[in-house]
């Protein structure tokens, strides 16, 4: 008898959830809650963002997430155990040691920290002098300082591993920017939403027609969700 297949659903939450602002537009919300309530699939969200956040939103969307991957990679969180795995403890605590007098304007989470875009190459060279390996991740206009072993696709890939071997599972990743490149690396199939960067488009399996959350109800509508569809 062949395996059922397990399909898991990954939301980048910023441009792709979102669209032009932090709100997830009314039509995500539906869809999303429909693929919750009807077990169409298990459905996870991953952001640059803390954990905190992650959670704030999960509840706005009526708790439709099974797990939370936060930082860029560095944290997972498991809503079934309220479970938390952070990678790169020691890693951060050196960091902050070694930035601390950088000069460089900063922004730090539990694990990985940011700064403006402009100050890639002062990061680079201050990180090269300290000797302190590190990961960086441009998106848009921000740069995210992580370990080097860390990234979206590395959090994915250790995440998944709690809803069972890799064979039985289909993992659909969404994205829009350019920490998302790392994201569709572990994914069966990535989806690109319109307003992504042209990068990820280029190596996405599919790209919407509509920007944000808005595509990805169009996705999800058009596959996931078509009876209710036609109901409509």
């Amino acid at each position: 008898m062949r395996e059922a297949i397990h399909n898991i659903l990954i939301f980048d939450y910023d441009g792709t959830l979102t669209y032009e602002s932090t709100v997830v537009p009314q039509v995500t919300k539906d869809a999303l809650k429909k693929m919750k309530d009807q077990s169409l699939a298990t459905l996870g969200i991953i952001s640059g963002r803390d954990l905190p956040f992650l959670q704030r939103v999960d509840k706005e969307l009526s708790n439709v997430f099974s797990f939370l991957i936060a930082e860029n990679g560095a944290i997972s969180y498991f809503e079934d155990l309220k479970k938390k795995e952070v990678l790169g403890k020691d890693w951060s605590s050196h960091a902050r040691e070694v930035l601390a007098n950088s000069g460089i304007p900063l922004h730090f989470a539990e694990i990985m920290f940011a700064t403006s875009i402009e100050y890639a190459p002062k990061i680079s060279e201050y990180l090269s002098k300290s000797r302190l390996e590190a990961k960086l991740v441009p998106n848009k206009d921000s740069l995210m300082v992580l370990p080097p072993d860390v990234d979206k696709g590395t959090g994915v890939a250790r995440t998944i591993q709690h809803f069972g071997t890799t064979r039985r599972l289909f993992l659909t990743c969404f994205g829009d920017g350019e920490n998302d490149l790392a994201l569709f690396a572990p994914a069966d199939l990535g989806v690109a939403v319109s307003n992504a960067v042209d990068a990820l488009k280029q190596i996405a399996d599919v790209v919407t027609e509509r920007p944000g959350g808005y595509g990805v109800a169009e996705y999800l509508e058009e596959t996931f969700l078509i009876e209710d569809r036609a109901k409509d």
